[in-house]
């Protein structure tokens, strides 16, 4: 009976260290919008990113990214069929186009939970699914030459929260490959307020990375 215990937890000890893929090197793509405006002349916002990072798997299911993600935001309006006196920002002429837009840096934090649904003998990698949870704080600059009579831009610094569900399969023993669909708190109106009038959140995200086994 104590050999069968002994056995059983030599190899539970053990699945960790065989599993795991170790220090990792991350990238990724990703696009963010809002499907708030339709058959209008108020655009979707749009905010698109790349982001960079370091993860360690402590075991074979669970592992931690930290890294840097940066990119820019977007919305366009389009004032020459609206029929108001004074358009959304105040301005007292109809006619032509306006744009929010800017940039954005922010570092993260990620904790991931792996679930293996496979394994590539090829490659020598297992296939996973995971689901991630990014936590940033994010600094969002907004240009105000277009919405305000100043030049320049305005920051601010934002909590920001993401959920991914993502799909990993190897292309070698050191490369792979993630998709991801995800939602995220992104909201650039949070900048000024009160020179944006409309919804600016982008809750919907697309994106793609790769990662590199650096150690195992």
């Amino acid at each position: 009976m104590k050999t069968r215990i002994l056995f059983l937890l030599t190899v539970i000890i053990s699945m960790p260290v065989v599993a795991q893929e170790g220090h990792k090197l991350n990238t990724g793509i990703d696009l963010s919008f809002g499907a708030h405006y339709f058959d209008s002349n108020r655009g979707n916002p749009l905010a698109a990113g790349v982001s960079v990072g370091y993860e360690y798997d402590f075991i074979f299911f669970f592992g931690v990214e930290a890294g840097f993600r940066f990119g820019g935001f977007n919305q366009k309006i389009n004032f020459t069929d609206l029929n108001w006196g004074l358009d959304p920002l105040g301005n007292n002429s109809l006619g032509g186009e306006d744009i929010y837009r800017g940039t954005y840096l922010a570092p993260y934090i990620a904790p991931k939970i792996y679930l293996p649904i496979g394994y590539d003998e090829k490659k020598d990698r297992p296939r996973f699914i995971y689901l991630e949870n990014r936590f940033s704080y994010t600094r969002m600059n907004l240009d105000l030459d277009k919405i305000t009579d100043m030049q320049g831009s305005a920051h601010k610094w934002h909590f920001q929260y993401e959920i991914r569900a993502g799909y990993q399969f190897p292309v070698n023993d050191r490369w792979a490959i993630n998709c991801w669909l995800g939602y995220n708190t992104f909201d650039f109106s949070k900048v000024k307020p009160e020179s944006i009038k409309f919804k600016n959140t982008t809750p919907i995200q697309l994106g793609i990375g790769f990662n590199y086994i650096l150690k195992q």
